[in-house]
């Protein structure tokens, strides 16, 4: 009897000493959610290789749970395509955001992160991305062409040839497409126009050669950006060459490799930019149930939630009486574009 009872004991303080879980929901503005959320926007800018960077817009929900030797960050995030290829150099902070009249493209993101010795890792992300609705273009605002339209293909490769033509009888690098990133047509004044984006990659050959051009390897090649429009008067086209870059693998320090899961595009007048994020894109977003399957550890199925509130600053009625005050939301945050 003795013997048991000891071992009675020994269970009970071990559950006692069993440490469950806080959970907090910190506002969504706050300096360790803008903190988190401008580390996925840089991680998953890392990790892609095509189509174009993509800036955080909003943060829309965060969850905190501390643990005793780290902390798990569940949060939801919205982010806004830009102009700028994910091969260009330029900090994603310095890239103008796509507008709604150029048809903008959205990507709605579930992320979670371990954080461990004030490390961030993402563990898993889920993100979901479209163009803005039909019904939000104006008038005359350019429409979208799917990426095998004809006309607008050929326009690229006459532009790029323009291009490669610029300096008569000087050997210089010629490039070849690499990736069509957008095509668009708009009615202006003297007609229909349309306009191609696409990226370039250095080949074997130069502007005096002739033949069949290679891209060179991508450890020596120097890569580029073009955009060109066509109308009846004539066609313009503007590259941009971008400086050498050092190698670095996608994979950012304390960061966890991507899930490399596609989705094919559904519809063809979406431009590679909805379709230029295929390690994010699923089927459907996770729902409030199945996001609890990102936690890395299991806990126990009760937990004490602690929800930090907006400050409340106490105001005295006439009467003297301290006035009511209304609830101030913490979350979603505030939109940095539209």
């Amino acid at each position: 009897m003795r013997v048991v009872c000891v071992l009675l004991g020994v269970l009970v303080a071990g559950a006692r000493a069993v440490v469950l879980p806080q959970i907090t929901e910190p506002p969504c503005d706050s300096l360790e959610a803008e903190a988190a959320a401008a580390f996925f926007q840089d991680y998953i800018n890392a990790q892609r290789t095509t189509g174009f960077k993509f800036a955080l817009n909003q943060i829309d929900k965060i969850k905190i749970r501390t643990l005793p030797d780290m902390e798990i960050y569940k949060m939801e995030l919205d982010l806004l395509e830009t102009k700028c290829h994910v091969l260009d150099p330029t900090p994603v902070a310095a890239c103008p955001v796509r507008t709604k009249a150029e048809v903008a493209v959205d990507a709605d993101c579930d992320v979670a992160f371990i954080k461990s010795g004030g490390v961030l890792k993402v563990t898993e992300h889920r993100c979901k991305t479209e163009p803005e609705s039909a019904e939000d273009m104006c008038l005359g605002c350019p429409q979208l062409l799917p990426l095998n339209d004809t006309n607008a293909l050929q326009m690229a490769t006459v532009s790029l040839a323009a291009f490669n033509n610029r300096t008569a009888n000087v050997s210089i690098s010629k490039y070849a497409v690499l990736e069509v990133g957008r095509l668009s047509t708009q009615v202006l004044a003297g007609g229909t126009h349309v306009f191609a984006e696409y990226a370039i990659v250095e080949t074997n050959c130069t502007t005096t050669d002739d033949g069949d051009c290679v891209p060179l390897n991508k450890a020596v090649a120097t890569y580029g950006f073009c955009r060109a429009g066509s109308a009846s008067a004539g066609m313009a086209v503007d590259c941009r060459i971008f400086e050498p870059q050092l190698a670095v693998e996608p994979a950012m320090n304390g960061t966890v490799p991507a899930t490399n899961s596609t989705v094919p595009t559904t519809n063809n007048t979406v431009p590679a930019s909805s379709g230029i994020m295929p390690l994010l894109m699923v089927d459907m977003m996770l729902s409030a149930e199945s996001a609890e399957s990102l936690d890395p550890v299991k806990v126990a199925s009760v937990i004490p939630i602690v929800k930090r509130q907006a400050p409340v600053a106490e105001t005295v009625a006439p009467g003297g009486e301290p006035a009511a005050v209304p609830f101030v939301p913490i979350c979603p945050g505030k939109k940095k574009h539209f």
